[in-house]
């Protein structure tokens, strides 16, 4: 029989999770992805605005 304290369960409670300090570059790869993801959203926006422009309006 496999030893009980070696299976996965029992080892993710007792694993402890360390504090790590969050430095600034971490915080403008967020605020990089951010930006992308704005750009992006912005773009497919122009995107489809355009498009219903160039087509005949509905009735």
């Amino acid at each position: 029989m496999a030893d009980p304290t070696s299976s996965v369960p029992v080892l993710l409670l007792a694993a402890e999770a360390a504090r790590t300090e969050r430095g600034p570059l971490l915080y403008a790869w967020w605020a990089l992805n951010l930006a992308v993801l704005v750009a992006v959203v912005y773009g497919a926006y122009r995107g489809v605005r355009k498009y219903r422009s160039g087509r005949a309006p509905r009735r």
